[in-house]
């Protein structure tokens, strides 16, 4: 018996202290963004954005710092060595290059892209998911502009074309389906401004999709990319109360349905 008791009463007060945690947690001032993983990506593009009364800086500073706390010891920024974090590494050398700062992680950066782009693409050379095919050549769009100087293999500028191609197809398909007047794909292309090539959107697009609280779809990169190219404010109240919520780094999504976080983490 006392054996039994000896090895029960460590069990119940694990369980004890984990429903107190819980309690505490939940309660009003409980963040459920410190659980949501953070988006490099978005977090790139918020910090890209300039100041309003001094352009020569970057309006979220924290976004910028988080960016160089933030490169991974082989050289990529995002979660893990995979073609997801392509994009993300690009932007961020790009946000990087923006500010002339941190440029031995930029070259870091790119050594990393040099080495590594021809094995990853090949994760998605006859199956490139639809928003890789929207996001990855816009992002090597702007590298190039930039400055950025990659230096791919043939094999790497042939697999880039495709994606390149499915790209234009895309956006010619539903730039067509448009002229009845509604966007046909799930999520609407416009979640992806930032990728999207500047003929193919206006200010009207713009202010007839933005959400109730200042947003382009829920997506910080996106709203960024409005705010920048427009000016609009009702993006930038967006972008400031997200900033309040997430001061270090910002999700893919805000906002997102706080008691399914909860859902997830309880």
């Amino acid at each position: 018996y006392n054996h039994w008791f000896e090895m029960e009463l460590p069990l119940s007060c694990i369980e004890r202290r984990v429903e107190k945690i819980k309690k505490n947690a939940f309660s009003s001032n409980f963040d459920v963004y410190s659980f949501v993983t953070s988006s490099t990506y978005d977090t790139a593009w918020l910090a890209m954005i300039p100041d309003s009364e001094y352009p020569s800086q970057p309006m979220f500073k924290n976004y910028l710092e988080w960016l160089i706390n933030n490169q991974k010891p082989e050289g990529f920024w995002g979660e893990s060595h995979t073609i997801e974090c392509l994009p993300a590494t690009i932007v961020s050398m790009v946000a990087l290059t923006k500010w002339n700062t941190a440029t031995l992680m930029v070259e870091k950066g790119r050594l990393f892209i040099d080495a590594n782009i021809d094995k990853l693409l090949n994760e998605v050379k006859e199956d490139c998911p639809h928003c890789l095919a929207i996001i990855l050549p816009a992002m090597i769009e702007l590298a190039d502009m930039a400055g950025l100087d990659f230096h791919f293999l043939n094999s790497t500028r042939d697999t880039i074309s495709s994606i390149m191609n499915r790209r234009k197809t895309i956006l010619n398909k539903d730039y067509t389906l448009r002229d009845v007047g509604a966007f046909h794909c799930h999520p609407p292309l416009l979640s992806y401004l930032e990728a999207l090539p500047q003929s193919y959107v206006n200010e009207k697009d713009i202010c007839n999709n933005l959400s109730e609280d200042g947003s382009l779809f829920q997506s910080p990169s996106a709203t960024a990319k409005a705010f920048m190219d427009y000016g609009n404010k009702k993006c930038l109240a967006y972008l400031r109360s997200l900033s309040q919520k997430c001061p270090k780094a910002v999700p893919q999504a805000y906002p997102m349905d706080e008691d399914h976080i909860k859902l997830c983490i309880a």
